[in-house]
């Protein structure tokens, strides 16, 4: 139990509330539009809308965040109590949407706002220890901070959203597989013309297990409509991920992403708990990813490679604005080439890239690691 307790403790801060009073767009710096699909039952608390208990079938909300004129990059700005929205994220409007169908309508009014060739919809699945209020907030604070032109859902599934719900937090990630399978297929059923799937911590239980559900269903269409995901420090047992990805197959996504760290703290400590069994997040699986076909990405050198760094790291914030990622992901999987990326300030974070054995082999390398570290 004293191990449990760290581990639940490293995770997020307490869980974030709504603000109560009204707030003027006028009074924060941007809004931001995230569209909602859970699998809790409502609330009768408009500081939560949804509280920790489960229901079978989905609600659907429409919010318009504030993002505080204070905000810093990496950054969370939630209270506790009734937040103040020169300080913190705050809703300046909240809708209920009635169906999936009205849903899928407004998603797709959205997606006729952005550039044809750039209509993405960016699916986000929040980890333990998560309220309402705050899966919703992190996810404002990675489109704002990353600079995302995208159309928003947020998946938010029955986290008890306080540090001693571990156990009751893994009990409702398999409860919750199924709304994302239905949130999944709605997704592609959009005229996204990308569809990204961004999972952290437990809520890498919640994704992986949703898609195996599609793939025993034989659902093809809904598997290969998903043309990224993302899992940051994934909470997930490395032999129930292995028998995902082999049933998954061929039918997996185009890109299939893993961030893992050293220095996670949860993640150890889970593997702690479980004897010492790995955990998908941590470093020490790279080779196991790499050889099926998985990209992976090692935070551990980055702000502290934390549990929170997949959002809360400003170098890997500046490396995705200034789109050097992308650039030096791309020049690696073409040209098998190491290649550093360095800024003004010269400093000490890296990010070091593997790419999969099959991708590197299809290049014409002998399948070896290749390394490929950005430095900010």
């Amino acid at each position: 139990m004293i191990l449990l307790s760290v581990l639940v403790s490293g995770c997020v801060s307490d869980p974030a509330v709504f603000n109560t009073k009204h707030v003027d767009a006028s009074e924060v710096a941007a809004v931001k539009t995230v569209f909602a699909a859970t699998s809790r039952k409502a609330s009768g608390d408009p500081a939560q809308m949804f509280s920790e208990e489960r229901s079978k079938a989905l609600s659907y909300v429409e919010l318009e965040v504030g993002i505080p004129k204070g905000h810093r990059p990496g950054r969370v700005e939630s209270a506790t109590t009734e937040p103040d929205p020169a300080k913190h994220f705050t809703l300046v409007n909240r809708r209920s949407i009635a169906g999936e169908a009205a849903l899928r309508r407004d998603l797709n009014r959205e997606l006729g706002r952005l550039p044809a060739g750039e209509r993405e919809l960016f699916v986000f699945v929040h980890g333990f220890n998560n309220s309402f209020p705050s899966g919703v907030f992190r996810q404002t604070q990675m489109l704002t901070d990353f600079g995302a032109q995208v159309v928003a859902l947020n998946y938010s599934w029955p986290s008890a959203s306080r540090p001693e719900g571990y156990v009751y937090d893994r009990d409702s990630a398999i409860f919750a597989q199924d709304g994302l399978v239905d949130v999944l297929r709605l997704a592609v059923s959009t005229r996204a013309e990308h569809v990204t799937v961004f999972a952290h911590s437990m809520g890498s239980l919640v994704t992986v297990q949703a898609l195996r559900s599609l793939v025993t269903a034989g659902d093809r269409r809904t598997l290969t409509g998903i043309d990224t995901v993302v899992l940051a420090a994934p909470d997930v047992d490395i032999d129930v991920f292995d028998a995902v990805i082999t049933d998954i197959g061929p039918n997996r996504p185009r890109e299939f992403a893993v961030l893992v760290s050293d220095n996670d703290r949860a993640l150890n400590l889970s593997s702690t708990l479980r004897g010492g069994h790995p955990r998908v997040g941590q470093s020490e699986t790279a080779a196991f990813l790499q050889e099926r076909g998985i990209i992976v990405l090692d935070v551990s050198d980055l702000d502290g490679g934390g549990h929170e760094t997949f959002a809360g790291s400003q170098a890997l914030i500046e490396m995705v604005r200034s789109d050097a990622l992308r650039q030096t992901f791309d020049s690696a999987a073409q040209n098998q080439q190491t290649a550093t990326v360095v800024n003004d300030a010269g400093d000490a974070a890296s990010l070091l890239i593997l790419l999969p054995t099959r991708m590197l082999s299809s290049v014409g390398g002998d399948g070896s690691q290749a390394p490929i570290r950005i430095e900010n």
